[in-house]
């Protein structure tokens, strides 16, 4: 079974996967590998037009940062 969620806020559609897949490129951007990355949390603010992010690598470091939506 695969799921998808769509957030829908101000008449736009927010994809999951996709803002997901987007942290991922900004966590690579930063010189880490994808495949380090143990968890990632996403706290989308639409009325903002923000995600925000939190991801914790497999050497138990924190990464904190903000994409647009």
């Amino acid at each position: 079974m695969k799921t998808f969620i769509t957030v829908q806020a101000e008449g736009h559609d927010y994809d999951i996967t996709e803002l997901e897949k987007k942290v991922k490129e900004e966590i690579k951007s930063m010189g880490v590998k994808v495949k380090s990355i143990e968890k990632v949390e996403l706290y989308v603010q639409p009325l903002l037009g923000l995600c925000y992010y939190v991801s914790t690598l497999d050497d138990k470091r924190t990464l904190k940062g903000c994409i647009n939506l």
